[in-house]
C-alpha cells in the first residue's frame, strides 16, 4: 500500500514535460522487431528501422519506476499512420510472451504513446522492460490516473495488429 502512495505522488511530484523530437545515434540494440498486420500483410521492424519514423524522447515515471528516465523511440501514431490504422477503433498489442492488451483508439489519439527504443541513452533491453516498451507520459498524464494508463503499457512488444 505505501509502495502505491510513493508512486502515485512521484507521478504528481514530476513537472509535465511533452513528447519531445530528438536526433540520436547509432546503437547496438537488442535481437527484436514489432510486426504491424493489416487486412493487407505484415511488415517487420527492428528497432533501429523504427527509430527511421523519427524519434522523441520524453522524461517521465513509471508505475515500475519512481525515479524519472529519459525514453527514446517513435510515436505509436507515427506507426499506425504508416499503415492505415490511425482510425481503428482500436489495436491488439501482443508482447514476445503473449502478453496482450486492446488499446482503444482514443488513448493514442488523446495522449502520446512512445514505443520506447532506448532509455537513458542507452539501447532499451529485456532486463528493464524493453527491447520495445509501450510508454506514456506519466507526468503530464497524472492527472488522469497512473491505473488508466497501466494496463495499456507493454513490454517486449511483438505485433501490432488492428481489432474488428
Amino acid at each position: 500500500m505505501l509502495r502505491k502512495l510513493l508512486v502515485g505522488l512521484a507521478f504528481l511530484s514530476v513537472s509535465a514535460q511533452a513528447m519531445e523530437p530528438v536526433s540520436v545515434d547509432d546503437v547496438r540494440f537488442a535481437n527484436a522487431s514489432l510486426t504491424v498486420a493489416t487486412a493487407t500483410g505484415e511488415t517487420g521492424y527492428t528497432p533501429a528501422e523504427l527509430e527511421a519514423f523519427g524519434t522523441y524522447a520524453v522524461n517521465t515515471v513509471t508505475p515500475w519506476r519512481e525515479t524519472a528516465a529519459e525514453f527514446v523511440g517513435i510515436r505509436l501514431r507515427d506507426v499506425l499512420d504508416a499503415h492505415g490504422l490511425t482510425d481503428a477503433s482500436a489495436i491488439r498489442v501482443v508482447a514476445e510472451n503473449d502478453y496482450a492488451v486492446t488499446i482503444p483508439n482514443e488513448v493514442w489519439t488523446e495522449h502520446d504513446l512512445l514505443i520506447a527504443t532506448r532509455v537513458d541513452g542507452r539501447a532499451h533491453n529485456r532486463r528493464a522492460r524493453g527491447p520495445l516498451q509501450f510508454v506514456f507520459n506519466m507526468s503530464e498524464d497524472a492527472r488522469t490516473g497512473a491505473k488508466a494508463f497501466e494496463s495499456n503499457w507493454v513490454w517486449m512488444a511483438a505485433r501490432i495488429e488492428p481489432v474488428q
